[in-house]
């Protein structure tokens, strides 16, 4: 599998975690079998070529909203696969889309509510390679938001707010507030945010340094102690912190041959 990303700053920085686009060669054995972990963010995902499923839902070609992702799942990618995405920080996908979608959508299901997707559709179609797709993503999500007042700057305050560790300053807004407005956002609350978020980290310090004994992890991102961190691993990223070590060294291993 051959893919990309970009990932934005300035005007997109905020909205934006990544403009990506992935293809698997049509004379590949096989399908690619990945496992995406959850970030709680959402995203819009153009399939170009080939039925992709995720999890339990199959995706023919056309465009999908993806909702926020609060597990971990499988995405299978079979051969002569051609994708790309635009994937936004956690609330964002309600902010650039106008609603919160809980599980996911083609336009083709909501007419009025996303036909505005349907000519980058058409753009994407057209472009050959990466940087292409990537390039017409960007352009088009740059002038989306400088024509849409309706992206709250708000969001990523109340958002980055609640994070753990949080240097934020506080915001004006009571603990009840921050509530309604995550389930209106994100369909979940800022706790379940938070675990997935500490998770997340988890995840990723294992990736940087897979020799860490795991209690250290445990005590490093705030689990009461290991147990806790395999429920919440096993729970949110469908694997437990020894698999994904064992995993990650053995990556490793392999690129360096």
């Amino acid at each position: 599998m051959d893919f990309r990303i970009f990932k934005p700053q300035g005007v997109l920085r905020d909205h934006v975690q990544g403009i990506w686009s992935l293809s698997v060669p049509p004379d590949r054995v096989g399908e690619e079998k990945k496992l995406l972990f959850s970030d709680a963010g959402s995203g819009i995902m153009f399939n170009l070529a080939g039925e992709v499923c995720f999890g339990n839902h199959c995706h023919p070609e056309g465009v999908m909203i993806m909702p926020n992702s609060k597990e971990a799942q499988y995405v299978i990618l079979p051969p002569g696969t051609v994708q790309a995405g635009i994937r936004f920080h956690p609330g964002m996908g309600y902010s650039v889309l106008g609603k919160r979608f809980d599980h996911p959508v083609s336009i083709a299901d909501e007419p009025e509510q996303l036909s505005f997707l349907a000519p980058l559709q058409q753009q994407l179609l057209h472009c050959l390679g990466h940087q292409a797709r990537i390039a017409t993503m960007y352009r088009w999500m740059t002038h989306h938001l400088e024509t849409d007042d309706s992206a709250p700057h708000a969001i990523t305050e109340i958002v980055k707010a609640v994070q753990p560790h949080s240097r934020h300053q506080p915001i004006p807004v009571s603990p009840r507030q921050i509530e309604r407005h995550f389930q209106k956002w994100m369909g979940m609350t800022p706790k379940y945010y938070q675990r997935i978020l500490r998770v997340k980290q988890s995840l990723e310090l294992i990736q940087r340094s897979p020799d860490i004994p795991l209690a250290d992890v445990a005590a490093e991102q705030g689990f009461a102690d290991q147990a806790h961190m395999t429920r919440e691993f096993s729970h949110i990223a469908k694997i437990t912190p020894k698999q994904y070590s064992l995993l990650v060294k053995k990556k490793k291993q392999v690129q360096g041959r």
